[in-house]
């Protein structure tokens, strides 16, 4: 098994867990998947062990976001953090972190936390005010 599988199996597993769902490969670039034909994810993960977790997003990977994202009411961009947990951003968190209209790259979002505590997030281009719990996916997708 490669890593790509293993992690998008971690994702997969906690949204079949919670409900009866239908998940389809939106592309060809292995990180992009519909749920239920109404909500989109894009998977990225880290192989660090421990906290921080960086993330990084070229320009291929923003206009599949915003590709994916342009038939649907939103995008759900999932950060695995190894075997530590599941950051779930939605569209306007994502947009707060990284700006998707700027052309510098790569850009980058990093994903940190304490044993038993949410997940502060910043990115190349901002940060969250608030954090974001692990168990906050996959409820956060309302699938």
């Amino acid at each position: 098994m490669n890593n790509i599988d293993f992690f998008h199996g971690a994702v997969f597993s906690r949204i079949i867990d919670n409900s009866s769902t239908c998940i389809r490969k939106h592309s060809e670039n292995n990180l992009s998947y519909i749920i239920n034909n109404k909500v989109p994810i894009y998977i990225k993960y880290s192989q660090k062990r421990i906290s921080p977790w960086t993330f990084s997003f070229t320009k291929t990977h923003i206009e599949d976001i915003t590709k994916v994202k342009s038939g649907f009411e939103d995008i759900f961009i999932i950060l695995v953090c190894n075997d530590n947990g599941i950051c779930c951003l939605n569209y306007h968190e994502f947009c707060t972190v990284i700006s998707v209209e700027s052309n510098y790259f790569p850009k980058w979002i990093k994903a940190q936390r304490q044993k038993g505590e949410k997940y502060a997030v910043t990115g190349s281009d901002g940060e969250l005010t608030y954090k974001i719990g692990n168990i906050d996916f996959p409820n956060k997708l309302k699938i």
